[in-house]
């Protein structure tokens, strides 16, 4: 027994020690010594490895190694090789700051950034999470060079103009090519911010040509999340913004408004009777009056709520995400909400296959978030009332109108009686499967499917604009929008020695369908019911309507390295749509890189850590044209014939005349840039310069009466853009408690209309009842460049006999002849697309405390503003003026720049042209982190608070309200300006907590 007794000791002290010689434990951390949750711990030479838990913590099982040696990993940081020599471990990573070697997606496969040839950016997670976005496209916002990114409303749910490189199309889409997860097209409302992993901004044609036709805007590569292995992970996000209007325009108070409005009708007939007496003005003295920008604006809280669920094995990895934003407008009774759900699946199927699956659905809903910016909207109304009118009578109804001021209904009534109520419900989903076929031969299919659904009811009852008149009415569309891709390509990657090369082979098809069903009732017998029962109508009409369309590709591209520090890129696109006349087109490029520091000479550089050139040429195509642009239709709703001479019938005349030649708006462009680092990667520098002329430049040509009027696509002509980029960064300090790091980018870009297919020029008709003629299309000059008379100030005494000449007076204002005919002359007076645009972020930390900073701007650029001159009374729909400025109007004692009332005024006019440049604080925010010892206690992983202010001050000689804020929708539209509603000002808490 003894004997027996000893040998299970024995036994079990050997199994013990070869239990601790198996199992080793310890600690992941960063250089601050916090710790480093997900971290990967590899013992090197086996496929055993193992996840850091929350607190940083792993154990793992080496093997039967007599001197196992442990790989440690994390996304970020530099990778560690350790010897296991007993006990517990701690091992600290050092902060990777050589972007180079970042893997950066590219489209159809991914490459080391050190690899890419083309010109390039990128946004991550990281960056995205450090201000409270409701949008997307916020995201690139001051964040990268060569990318414009601007508002053109403030409404709540609102997409953003995003300009790569400039404009390159006159009348259509500028927006860029998003590709989501592989799905080419996908919309960005879809995806909630905090579900990106990454962005890649593709800028050059030989990054954008393997997306051939729809890759002339340039493309944007979103990458979603992703599982991690190990064990389940919850992050929760919410936080909380007061929004406020940025400013408010200087408008008069009653007494100030009456006091003019008695000079005004005096000014026009001094034998009149002045409209208000001095006991009214007395009373005004005391009585501020209406203010109409208070009524209409409001100060919202928006919400929004995130939470996601992630995790698996090293075989199945799982991502679910739920969000909810609550978003109220400026404008009263206006408002967003959306709902986002978001599920992403990867599984191994086994060692040579694997599948993906993204599914999310979004379901926003919309009230009022539909005015174009007219001066016939509720907000540009606001600043035409007259302060001396109240919003209601003695009764408490709303007062329909006002002599004094703009001949539009009450826009408090028009905005609290209206509604225009939308409901969507999108769904994508994407599968990816990819078969290695070989070592060295992989096969990817990627299959979307997109269905959205979406309902608009409307209700303008005789209490609003339209109803003032008449047009009162209820309607309901319905859209049903259908969109398949599936795109299949053969990947091989292989190295020979010092060769490695990487093909792809690609063949891909996409297909959309559009129906929709209008219902609309005019003149209802009540409309108690709102939009609900379209039967009580005296007039009902319904229409319905249908588009298809297809897009079939091939498209090849080889990547070569000798080396790894000589580069070639090359590929191939055709295309073909069924939107065009000549239906294929082919999109080559190429480009090449040197890796500098890699050559013998480079090695001892000192301060230089890392050097590439690189140069690309390609060809991109547009073919942004509606469906059947060149079958010639059969138009609808034409007025009624009478073929008896007594009964009517319905007539389908021919439409517009099509054009018989229409083919790819096509986009070269040229590009040369150099990617540095220096001090190991604490600092990088990248700069580009490139030219993009675009041919066969797509317009939609005004047709003459005579042949049937409307308008068609037609190629005109040509434009180009020229441009430099530059970018900074790096991270100038790291301390054991302080770090800094900071990004500054800035971007030149030069636009020029080249050619018009033998015209000089083209006048536009843009949006909006008050832009009529206000800009042009010439040669030699950019797009967005505004047309009107060239305002010279105000005739003064001493020249009044040449105001003679011009049927003038002393205080009338002057305008510019240039050919001395005796009248004014249209011409060029400005342009809306900025000389550069810049950001600059700064990230500080300290201990467990943070601060971003960012700040972003534009400069040379100018807005054509229409809000100014209904101010100024006596243009459309303005009876009298509202600014402060009309108490510096001229006199003969005091000569100014302000013309008198009896003054002829031109709507297109450089008067109303500004310089827009601005500078905005973007963003500030102070975080919270608490620390990891109190919350490894109750079994948290991680826990921030943090406050901040979005678009705190802006830098500008603006007048208006917001420098950023235009109507623009296409090139030619920039820096048009009539009563868009602002960007908010905001004031945001919020916290993020991970379990």
């Amino acid at each position: 027994m003894k004997r027996l007794l000893l040998l299970m000791l024995l036994a079990s002290g050997l199994l013990t020690a070869y239990a601790q010689k198996q199992l080793t434990k310890g600690k992941v951390l960063d250089e601050t010594g916090q710790p480093l949750p997900g971290a990967t711990v590899r013992v090197k030479g086996t496929n055993i490895s193992s996840p850091t838990g929350a607190t940083g913590e792993f154990q793992i099982a080496t093997g039967d190694a007599a001197s196992p040696v442990l790989i440690v990993s994390y996304i970020g940081y530099l990778s560690q090789e350790v010897a296991v020599t007993g006990g517990e471990m701690s091992i600290r990573l050092k902060a990777d700051a050589r972007s180079l070697n970042d893997v950066v997606v590219v489209g159809y496969g991914t490459q080391k950034k050190r690899d890419v040839t083309g010109a390039t950016s990128t946004v991550k997670a990281v960056d995205i999470a450090k201000r409270p976005l409701v949008r997307v496209e916020q995201a690139l916002q001051g964040t990268t060079s060569g990318v414009t990114v601007q508002s053109n409303s403030g409404q709540p749910g609102k997409g953003m103009s995003v300009r790569i490189r400039g404009a390159s199309s006159a009348s259509n889409s500028n927006d860029p090519l998003y590709v989501i997860d592989g799905y080419i097209g996908g919309s960005v409302e879809s995806i909630s911010p905090a579900d990106i992993e990454s962005m890649e901004i593709l800028k050059d044609a030989s990054a954008t040509a393997i997306y051939g036709s729809r890759g002339s805007n340039g493309v944007v590569l979103i990458t979603t999340k992703s599982g991690k292995a190990g064990k389940p992970r919850v992050d929760f996000s919410t936080w909380l913004s007061k929004a406020e209007i940025p400013k408010k325009l200087s408008l008069m108070n009653a007494y100030d408004f009456a006091n003019q409005v008695n000079i005004y009708t005096i000014a026009k007939d001094p034998s009149a009777t002045k409209p208000f007496t001095q006991a009214q003005l007395d009373g005004f003295e005391t009585n501020p009056g209406t203010d109409w920008q208070d009524e209409l604006t409001q100060s919202p809280l928006i919400q929004n709520y995130q939470v996601s669920v992630s995790g698996g094995s090293e075989n199945v990895k799982y991502f679910f995400s739920y969000n909810h934003l609550d978003q109220p407008g400026l404008l009263i009774n206006q408002w967003y909400k959306r709902n986002t759900l978001r599920a992403n699946i990867d599984a191994n199927l086994n060692d040579r296959m694997s599948f993906k699956f993204n599914i999310t659905a979004v379901l926003p809903q919309t009230h009022n978030t539909d005015y174009a910016g007219d001066i016939t909207d509720p907000f540009a109304q606001s600043y035409q009332w007259d302060p001396t009118s109240p919003v209601t009578d003695a009764s408490g109804k709303y007062i329909p109108g006002s002599v004094f001021a703009s001949n539009q209904y009450n826009p408090v009534a028009n905005a609290r009686n209206r509604a225009v109520d939308g409901s969507t419900t999108n769904v994508t989903a994407t599968g990816v499967f990819t078969y290695r076929i070989l070592d060295h031969l992989t096969f990817t299919s990627n299959n979307s499917y997109e269905l959205q659904s979406q309902l608009t009811q409307s209700l303008f009852p005789p209490q609003t604009n339209e109803g003032k008149v008449g047009g009162d009415y209820a309607q309901a569309e319905t859209n049903r929008y259908r969109s398949w891709q599936n795109s299949n390509f053969l990947t091989y990657s292989n190295k020979f020695g010092d060769h490695s090369i990487t093909a792809t082979a690609l063949f891909e098809q996409a297909s959309k369908t559009n129906t929709n069903v209008k219902a609309q009732s005019k003149n209802l017998s009540t409309y108690n019911n709102g939009y609900y029962n379209l039967g009580l109508g005296a007039t009902q009409l319904t229409t319905s309507g249908y588009w298809a369309d297809a897009l079939i590709s091939y498209m090849g591209r080889i990547n070569y390295a000798y080396k790894d520090k000589y580069l070639l890129t090359a590929a191939v696109r055709t295309d073909g749509s069924s939107h065009l006349t000549e239906k294929y087109s082919t999109f080559p490029s190429v480009a090449l890189g040197w890796v500098v520091d890699k050559e013998n000479f480079m090695r001892n550089a000192g301060v230089i850590s890392g050097l590439k050139v690189r140069a690309s040429y390609g060809q991109t195509g547009n073919q942004s044209v509606p469906a059947y642009a060149t079958i010639a239709q059969v138009a609808s709703g034409g007025p009624a014939y009478y073929f008896d001479g007594s009964t009517p019938s319905v007539s389908t005349p021919l439409g517009t005349p099509v054009s018989q030649t229409l083919k790819w708006e096509r986009n070269t462009t040229y590009d040369a840039g150099v990617d540095m680092e220096f001090f190991h990667g604490r600092l990088t520098f990248t700069a580009d310069a490139y030219q993009r002329k675009v041919t066969d430049l797509l317009y939609n040509v005004i047709n003459a009466g005579y042949y049937g009027g409307g308008n068609y696509q037609k190629n005109i002509g040509s434009l180009e853009n020229k441009g430099l980029e530059f970018s900074i960064g790096g991270t100038p300090i790291v301390g054991s408690k302080f770090k800094w790091s900071s990004n500054f980018n800035i971007s030149f870009n030069r636009n020029e209309v080249i050619d018009l297919g033998g015209l000089d020029n083209i006048i536009v008709n843009n949006i909006g009842s008050a832009q009529t003629g206000a800009a042009i299309l010439k040669v030699g000059e950019p797009l967005g460049s505004f047309y009107g008379y060239k305002f010279l100030g105000t005739w003064k005494n001493k020249d009044a006999a040449e105001a003679a000449r011009y049927s003038a007076k002393p205080g009338d204002a002057r305008y510019e002849d240039i050919d001395g005919d005796g009248n004014p002359d249209l011409q060029v007076i400005g342009h809306g697309s900025p000389k550069y645009g810049f950001g600059f972020i700064n990230d500080l930390s300290y201990g467990n405390w943070s601060m971003n900073i960012m700040f972003q701007g534009t400069q040379g650029n100018e807005i054509y503003s229409f809000t100014t001159p209904y101010t100024l009374g006596g243009l459309g729909d303005a009876r009298h003026a509202t600014s402060t400025e009309v108490l510096n109007m001229w006199s003969p004692t005091k000569e100014t720049e302000v013309p008198t009332y009896t003054s002829k005024s031109y709507l297109t006019s450089s008067r109303w042209v500004y310089d827009a440049s601005y500078i905005k604080l973007k963003n500030i925010s102070l975080t919270y982190a608490f620390p990891q010892s109190l919350l490894n206690r109750i079994k948290v992983r991680s826990f921030d608070i943090y406050v901040s202010a979005q678009n705190l001050f802006t830098i500008t000689n603006y007048p208006g309200y917001d420098p950023e804020v235009t109507n623009a929708t296409n090139g030619i539209t920039q820096g048009l300006e009539t009563g868009t509603i602002p960007n908010p000002k905001t004031y945001t808490i919020g916290l993020r907590l991970g379990l």
